[in-house]
């Protein structure tokens, strides 16, 4: 493996920390207190331009084999649709108690195969389950690049687009295509972007976060250039490999080895604890610790029983199987 290999892929502890830093940029975009949905764009907005991408790109810094039998494409599609089905679940009725309108037909079924975020949100109350559909989507298109060269740069060639469209643009886009397709052609693209920036030197990776903070400040200056803002999710995971030394502590690995489970019941947490806190700044980051900290104990227990653990976060059809 030549040097530029070693510098590429990432090991399985600094794939953790990077999952943990991840996890908790997207739960601090969760608390509506200290990032409110603002029209002009704020904390939330700006999070949203990079952090929940870079779940999509750190694959492409894994050193793995294509596998394309039917039984990995198999447990792969358990491993996303189980827990999105189950979760999809919990947000209908919390919702349906919340709103205390209780309804379920053919557009709830439709909104669950669309797997956008759109249909979602108008059916089951929430937004975040839509990372589910899509990341099977995503896993089984970088599946095929791996497998096969022509795929890869084709693929490429498909995904730009998606990268210079407008918001309405792409939008209409990714609600025309099923199982969040088209939101994963996006994240493929600025995947393969961002392993081929880097796959020129470890020198990329700095002019990457250099760019990253120049974008950061254009934004947060009110200053349009929004190609730039397109790549930014590129720029920001230059930024984090430049740190990845810098955050192996054992508790971040923590958060990231468990980083699935965290994003699947923050958010139930998150919006229990805004509607029961005081709406201050210093409550604000309670709520958002707590949040954090509960789902991560509430995954670790899961985790710790086996018959549940298989039945809401199965591996496999195999263990799947396994519960009756």
């Amino acid at each position: 493996m030549n040097q530029i290999d070693r510098e590429l892929f990432l090991s399985r502890e600094s794939s953790d920390a990077l999952k943990g830093v991840l996890i908790l940029l997207v739960a601090l975009g969760h608390n509506h207190v200290l990032c409110p949905n603002t029209v002009g764009g704020g904390w939330a907005g700006y999070l949203y331009t990079f952090h929940v991408a870079g779940f999509f790109i750190l694959p492409f810094f894994y050193r793995r084999q294509a596998r394309a039998a039917w039984t990995y494409v198999r447990d792969l599609v358990v491993r996303n649709w189980v827990p999105y089905a189950w979760v999809c679940l919990l947000c209908w009725l919390a919702y349906s108690v919340f709103s205390w309108h209780f309804s379920f037909g053919w557009e709830h079924i439709g909104a669950f195969l669309q797997g956008t975020q759109t249909p979602i949100r108008r059916h089951f109350g929430f937004v975040f389950p839509w990372f589910l559909p899509t990341y099977c989507s995503f896993s089984l298109l970088l599946l095929v690049a791996r497998r096969w060269t022509w795929a890869r740069w084709t693929l490429l060639l498909l995904a730009l687009p998606t990268l210079a469209m407008t918001w309405m643009q792409f939008y209409q886009f990714k609600n025309a295509v099923p199982f969040g397709m088209g939101l994963a052609l996006y994240y493929y693209g600025l995947g393969e972007l961002t392993r081929l920036l880097n796959g020129l030197g470890r020198w990329a990776r700095y002019v990457g976060a250099a760019l990253f903070l120049g974008v950061s400040a254009c934004w947060w200056a009110g200053i349009p250039c929004y190609h730039l803002y397109a790549v930014q999710p590129v720029c920001f995971f230059c930024l984090l490999l430049c740190a990845e030394p810098f955050l192996r502590m054992g508790w971040l690995r923590t958060v990231g080895r468990y980083s699935l489970g965290i994003y699947l019941f923050h958010v139930f947490i998150a919006n229990l604890l805004y509607y029961t806190l005081p709406r201050t700044l210093w409550m604000g980051w309670l709520g958002f610790g707590l949040s954090v900290v509960v789902s991560l104990m509430l995954t670790q227990g899961i985790q710790a029983w086996p018959w549940l653990r298989k039945c809401l976060f199965p591996n496999s059809w195999e263990e799947l199987k396994s519960i009756g």
